[in-house]
C-alpha cells in the first residue's frame, strides 16, 4: 500500500528587523534635532529678535528712570532669547530695594516688558528735616510714591535723614508698625481717620483721631484694645466733642473730658 505524501504548507511570517527600526528612529530623531538646532541658530542670529526697546510698567515711579539702567543698556541689541529674564528681574529688585517685585516678560519680536510692584507706605515719619514714608518692614521709600493718606509718626529720633531703600530697625519703630497693622486690620483708620501716632515711648504709644481725640493704647494687645475703642465710639449718646482722650490701657475704657 502506497503511502500518500502530504505536502506541508508553511506560512512565512516576516519578523521586523528590530535593529533597522531602531536605526530609522535614530535617524528621524537626528533629523528633527538638526532642524530644531538650525531653527534655534537662525533665531539667535536673526536681527529680527534683537532687543530694541524696554517698557517699564511703573505707575508709582518707584524705580525712577529704570529705562536708563546700565543693566538694561548692556542688553540692548542682544537677542531677547539670550537674555536671562529671571536674573534680570532679580538684579532689578536688588538694585532698587523700594521695588517689592519685578516681573520681566519677552514681547516678540524685540521688546522687553518690566512690571513693577512697588512697596507701599503705611505711614510717614516726621523729622525736622522732612517727612519719610516707610513700608511695613520699616524701609524708607521715595517721597514721590503716590498712595492714600497715611498717619504721621512723631517722636521718632533719627541721627540723619535716611535714604530711600534704607531699612530702619529698632524696637520703637517695630512696635509702631505693629500698631499700624492692627489699626488697618480693625478698620479704625477707615472709620475714624488717624492723623498722628506718638512713638516717643514704644511701651506707651498713643495716636490722634481726625476729631482731635487722643487715644492712649500702651504697648500691647493692640487688636483687643482697638475693638474696645470702636465699641466705645459707637455708643449711643456719646458726645465726642467733649472728649479729650480715651485711655484703652485698662479693663474699662477711661474717658477724659475736655
Amino acid at each position: 500500500m502506497a503511502k500518500s505524501s502530504r505536502k506541508k504548507v508553511r506560512k512565512e511570517v516576516k519578523i521586523p528587523d528590530r535593529k533597522k527600526t531602531l536605526i530609522k528612529k535614530a535617524l528621524c530623531a537626528a533629523v528633527v534635532l538638526a532642524v530644531i538646532a538650525a531653527a534655534a541658530l537662525a533665531i539667535r542670529n536673526s536681527s529680527y529678535f534683537k532687543l530694541e526697546s524696554v517698557e517699564v510698567l511703573d505707575v508709582s515711579r518707584a524705580a525712577g528712570s529704570l529705562e536708563t539702567d546700565d543693566a538694561l543698556q548692556v542688553n540692548m541689541g542682544r537677542n531677547i532669547f539670550d537674555i536671562d529674564i529671571a536674573s534680570l528681574a532679580s538684579r532689578i529688585e536688588i538694585n532698587y530695594p523700594v521695588i517689592k517685585k519685578a516681573v520681566v516678560r519677552r514681547i516678540l519680536p524685540n521688546r522687553l516688558e518690566i512690571g513693577i510692584i512697588p512697596r507701599l507706605p503705611i505711614a510717614k515719619i516726621k523729622d525736622k528735616r522732612g517727612y519719610f514714608p516707610i513700608d511695613e518692614t520699616g524701609m524708607v521709600l521715595s517721597a514721590d510714591i503716590k498712595s492714600d493718606r497715611q498717619p504721621v509718626i512723631i517722636g521718632f529720633f533719627m541721627w540723619r535723614p535716611p535714604n530711600p531703600g534704607e531699612r530702619l530697625t529698632n524696637k520703637q519703630l517695630e512696635n509702631t508698625v505693629r500698631l499700624i497693622e492692627a489699626i488697618n486690620e480693625t478698620l479704625v483708620l477707615r472709620d475714624y481717620g488717624i492723623t498722628t501716632i506718638d512713638a516717643s515711648n514704644h511701651r506707651n504709644l498713643s495716636f490722634y483721631l481726625d476729631s482731635g481725640i487722643e487715644v492712649k493704647i500702651g504697648g500691647e494687645d493692640f487688636p483687643a484694645r482697638l475693638r474696645k475703642l470702636k465699641e466705645t465710639l459707637a455708643e449711643e449718646g456719646l458726645n465726642k466733642d467733649n472728649i479729650k482722650y480715651l485711655d484703652l490701657r485698662f479693663d474699662s475704657v477711661v474717658i477724659g473730658p475736655k
